[in-house]
């Protein structure tokens, strides 16, 4: 049996704003659970597996969601640094006195 666990970061309009992230992992099947002296044993082994699996795709979800907020933060700064500049202006290098 398998479970997949999926994480999908969307914009308001439900477009895509990062690539779906996904794990997909073994888990114990139902005739696993064999009767109530083995229960506790598999669900632990489930169980740890899920939130295996499950940290380990927030963690990649969040890094495409941080990677792609770094990506817009630069393109905005870049975009306001051109809006501030007129196309003919020329950089002016600083005049520093020198302390002797």
């Amino acid at each position: 049996m398998k479970m997949r666990i999926s994480v999908t970061i969307e914009n308001e309009d439900e477009s895509a704003f990062t690539e779906p992230t996904t794990r997909e992992l073994s888990i114990p099947g139902v005739e696993a659970f064999t009767g109530p002296e083995v229960f506790d044993q598999v669900f632990e082994q489930y169980e740890r597996e899920a939130l295996e699996a499950r940290n380990s795709v927030m963690k990649e979800a969040t890094e495409k969601y941080m990677s792609e907020v770094g990506k817009k933060k630069r393109s905005r700064r870049q975009s306001a640094k051109q809006e501030n500049c007129l196309p003919d202006q020329k950089s002016i290098p600083s005049k520093q006195k020198s302390v002797s």
